[in-house]
């Protein structure tokens, strides 16, 4: 049975990095690199926390195991190179368990301040199917999306992928001033801006 109250994370992470030029996930960032620092962030705040990988991925699976050891769940996304997030998220879901709510972290977000968590949870109630940190007029990552949306997403196979899916529910914006909810690592030039 869900408990409400629990949360875990879904953290994509088997794209093929195509625009930057480099496997983002490995990019070094700070003393670790972008998928460390991102799955750090959400660690705290989520009973179980799964990554999705595709692309090189025994060489990114050595790593997470030896950073998180059992507390990151890694399942393989075998069709990577010809399907989008949703096939992602999709496969991580089967690995979530007992949660009234996951969020939904892509690997190419390292900025996630801890108060973007705690105001997700927070704001978290029956009234809303995804709730959405907000920074000047902005949706960003990650929402917090209820598992009661978790069989459309499993079962979905339509054009539009997961934005389709959540345009179609019932949604609530939580203003937040980090502007790191906005900020994913697409090309070199992203990548420079997070630099010290």
């Amino acid at each position: 049975m869900a408990d409400r109250y629990r949360f875990g994370a879904v953290i994509p992470a088997a794209g093929l990095s195509s625009r930057m030029g480099a496997f983002k996930p490995l990019l070094p960032c700070g003393s670790s690199t972008v998928i460390e620092t991102a799955i750090n962030s959400v660690l705290p705040y989520a009973s179980t926390a799964v990554a999705v990988i595709g692309h090189q991925g025994e060489k990114l699976r050595s790593v997470l195991t030896s950073s998180f050891n059992d507390k990151l769940t890694i399942v393989t996304n075998p069709d990577y190179a010809s399907t989008d997030m949703l096939r992602s998220v999709q496969l991580g879901l089967r690995a979530i368990e007992g949660c009234g709510a996951f969020f939904l972290l892509p690997a190419d977000m390292p900025l996630i301040k801890p108060r973007v968590y705690e105001a997700l949870i927070a704001a978290f109630d029956d009234s809303a199917d995804v709730i959405y940190p907000v920074f000047d007029g902005r949706r960003g990552h990650p929402p917090l999306i209820s598992c009661s949306v978790v069989p459309a997403i499993m079962e979905y196979r339509g054009g539009g992928g997961l934005r389709a899916i959540l345009n179609s529910r019932v949604t609530k914006e939580v203003i937040i001033s980090e502007s790191g909810i906005l900020t994913d690592l697409d090309t070199p030039q992203d990548y420079e801006a997070i630099k010290p």
